[in-house]
């Protein structure tokens, strides 16, 4: 499990979390939803280490995830997949080489273990491996690069998943499918994910709970149920 704690953190004379309690639920989908510049993506980045807390906690499996240093911070990270809003591609490493990366890193595969990993993940997104292994990240469409991007995260087979904005800045049809493959691997891989996006039809699509950040502070949760039933007006 993921808890949030009295979470505060300011940038500058900005106060961005105000305090957020959360507990994300273990094999679910929750999702963080909000105005753009509310902090969404501020709170996940909190739970891979990326960012330090002005105060409170992010406790990953028990463990206070700010104050975890070298190997026990690395043990933590390779149990979490991150799909960066930007997909986040080595531009100068073929899509091969992308996708392997975290295998390179974290593994003792041989060279042709890693490439039938990188196959089985590009074909479980729905890429085909032979057209794209040989490319480089700018010779695909942004679609084609989030579901590169996501079969690396997926790649050293996470407990956790975090998906920021993930269908930000595709097309409709391109964001539905991305969706839809969210709600695919959560069924096949049974994992415990965080969605940030300000996309109520995407988030109703695929969450089993949802949360409502506003003025740095959750201002509701539950399920989908009660999210769109909720009385406050915010």
């Amino acid at each position: 499990m993921i808890r949030i704690k009295n979470l505060y953190k300011r940038f500058a004379n900005h106060q961005v979390l105000n305090g957020i309690n959360l507990d994300i639920q273990a094999g679910q989908l929750t999702s963080i939803i909000g105005l753009s510049g509310m902090g969404k993506s501020t709170i996940i980045r909190h739970i891979v280490a990326l960012l330090s807390p002005d105060s409170g906690e992010v406790l990953v499996d028990d463990i206070n995830i700010s104050q975890a240093k070298g190997e026990s911070l690395l043990k933590l990270r390779k149990n979490i997949g991150f799909l960066f809003q930007n997909a986040a591609l080595f531009d100068s490493m073929t899509i091969e080489e992308n996708i392997r990366f975290p295998l390179d890193e974290h593994s003792h595969l041989s060279q042709a273990e890693k490439l039938d990993q990188s196959k089985h993940y590009l074909e479980l997104v729905g890429l085909n491996p032979s057209q794209v292994l040989r490319l480089y990240p700018s010779e695909l469409s942004g679609g084609m690069q989030k579901r590169a991007a996501l079969a690396r995260a997926i790649i050293l087979k996470p407990k956790y998943i975090l998906y920021d904005e993930p269908t930000s800045g595709l097309d409709p049809i391109t964001s539905d499918l991305i969706t839809q493959l969210i709600m695919k691997l959560q069924t096949k891989l049974g994992t415990t994910s965080v969605l940030i996006s300000h996309d109520v039809q995407e988030v109703l699509k695929c969450s089993n709970y949802i949360a409502m950040l506003h003025l740095g502070q959750i201002r509701g949760f539950g399920t989908q149920y009660e999210f769109c039933n909720h009385q406050d007006p915010i």
